[in-house]
């Protein structure tokens, strides 16, 4: 049984939350019931001094008077110490004398008839012999004359039944003396006591009757509270508690392979068991994976040692390509523009007999230097070389120079050019290098566009930037070489998925393009679809 319930960490907890609670509402069980008797207590001793109170007042009544007359019983037998205890009046009718002591034990024993209540009047030095103090009263005196105590109570038997027993002084006055020996007695001096008997057997079952009421209450509550406790601890704990058991063992059996071996202890100490093995075998996973690793990766250091020296090679081969592509084209631009010079003298001396291979020569010639500026003009931004001369500069004068350049081309495919700007943008720009984007771009637009179409450019400005656009409505270029045609030497297919070799074109002005804006802090994209056209938007900061 001990070990079952060292297996269950519900068992466990329900035993020491029992426990505790169990403690708890005893404790609390014993404290309310010793707080209620000592109310009870508390009452019945207010009714003593009430009472004794009244005696004390009718006592004192009748010390004022010297003592009242009764007529006298002849079956009824009162004891005096008076010398003259009787007095007849003028009718011969008998009279008692009745002093305050004497009254006190005729109201005494009408009490104890009636089984209410009864009063002793106790004096040390009393000349009745019924007002003998006992131990109880003896004590009180003296403790009341010693002034250790103003009145005394406790509980005792008395004639068989329990009862409150309650004492207190009784202080002489002027009148008292009158009656007594003043040799023995002074005013204000304590004449005896008189205790007073409350039975107790009511107030004790209604002690008893409070106990079993709030014994049966605590009892409930605490019934109550360990089994809404066990239900929502059930629910939220010990049923995924249960749940991880489970899972544990079945983790055990199948994955780790320790089905025979038993973890002792409860749920958490299974898990924890659990933990332990699989840190002990991914350990054990670990090493041997280090060690395969370790093995495989032997000569790569080796291998990193070669890839950092090719690397090495290609960036000084890249250089040197780049500088090669600089000094060649260095190289091709002065013959050609030479050439072109010439060609031009000779088409205005007229001096050929055919000038139509004199425009071929010139138009070769155009295209050979562009394509030259160009590979030159790429060579610089790709070796972060080209400079810029930047002046406040206006972007629509630019596109409207760009416009009239290329108008008797646009006129040979009867394309109609519209230019949309709401006011003249000024900003910091390279004109040279901002009129070569602008170029490129219509060029592109006027070489692609279908004959009788319309080339539209629109410039406005979005917050801190001015962007141009200019949108064609050609064949357009599908989404997957958007990002592509920005690179050198790449050109989207045409017509039939084949790329258009006719259109003289090197495959790097896109990219030209590309470098000039960003080096001015702005940046190109391409929206367009198949046989929807194609729009290019430069951003350029203001």
């Amino acid at each position: 049984m001990l070990s079952y319930i060292k297996q269950r960490i519900s068992l466990k907890y329900i035993i020491i939350t029992s426990a505790t609670i169990v403690f708890v509402f005893t404790v609390l069980f014993f404290w309310i019931s010793r707080q209620e008797e000592q109310l009870i207590l508390e009452q019945v001793k207010k009714q003593a001094i009430i009472l004794h109170k009244q005696i004390v007042l009718t006592r004192e009544w009748v010390s004022d008077h010297n003592y009242i007359l009764i007529k006298k019983n002849e079956k009824e037998t009162i004891e005096s110490f008076l010398k003259n205890p009787e007095v007849k009046d003028a009718h011969g009718i008998v009279y008692t004398k009745m002093t305050p002591a004497m009254l006190t034990r005729q109201l005494s024993n009408r009490a104890m008839e009636s089984n209410l209540y009864s009063f002793n009047l106790a004096n040390i030095k009393s000349m009745n012999p019924k007002n003998k103090p006992d131990d109880f009263e003896t004590d009180a005196i003296n403790r009341f004359i010693s002034g250790e105590a103003k009145d005394m109570s406790r509980i005792e038997v008395h004639d068989g039944q329990k009862v409150f027993r309650y004492a207190a002084p009784l202080i002489l006055r002027e009148s008292c003396l009158s009656c007594h020996n003043k040799t023995y007695y002074r005013k204000g001096g304590i004449g005896g006591c008189i205790s007073v008997f409350i039975p107790f057997e009511e107030a004790q079952a209604a002690i008893r009757k409070n106990n079993f009421l709030l014994f049966v209450t605590m009892l409930g509550l605490t019934g109550s509270v360990v089994v809404i406790l066990f239900f929502f601890t059930n629910k939220l704990i010990f049923t995924p508690l249960k749940e991880i058991r489970m899972f544990t063992r079945k983790m055990r059996v199948e994955e780790l392979g320790h089905g025979e071996v038993e973890i002792e202890g409860d749920e958490l100490k299974e898990f924890v068991g659990l933990c332990y093995i699989i840190d002990k075998k991914l350990k054990s996973r670990h090493k041997e994976l280090k060690k395969k690793i370790k093995e495989a990766t032997k000569d790569f250091s080796n291998t990193t040692l070669n890839l950092k020296q090719a690397n090495k090679e290609l960036s000084i081969l890249n250089i040197t390509k780049t500088e090669f592509f600089s000094d060649i084209s260095h190289e091709l631009r002065t013959p050609l523009t030479s050439i072109k010079g010439a060609a031009d003298i000779l088409s205005r001396k007229s001096s050929c007999s055919d000038p139509v291979y004199l425009d071929i020569i010139k138009k070769n010639t155009n295209h050979l230097i562009r394509t030259i500026v160009d590979f030159l003009d790429y060579s610089k931004i790709e070796a972060g070389r080209l400079g810029l001369d930047i002046i406040d500069e206006s972007l629509t004068g630019i596109a409207k120079e760009v416009i009239e350049s290329q108008k008797t081309d646009a006129m040979k495919k009867n394309l109609r050019i519209e230019l949309d700007a709401l006011e003249d943008f000024v900003l910091p720009l390279d004109r040279y290098r901002i009129y070569q984007v602008i170029s490129n771009l219509m060029s592109n637009a006027i070489k692609f566009s279908w004959d009788r179409g319309k080339i539209s450019i629109h410039i406005s400005r979005i917050k801190n930037e001015i962007q141009f656009s200019i949108k064609d409505e050609g064949h357009g270029i599908d989404a997957e070489h958007h990002k592509l045609i920005f690179k050198k030497f790449h050109q989207a297919p045409q017509e039939n998925g084949m790329v258009n070799i006719q259109k003289g074109s090197s495959g790097i002005g896109l990219a030209i393009c590309k470098g000039l804006v960003e080096a001015h802090g702005g940046s190109i994209r391409v929206e367009s679809k198949e046989n929807a056209g194609s729009k290019f938007i430069f951003t350029l900061p203001m």
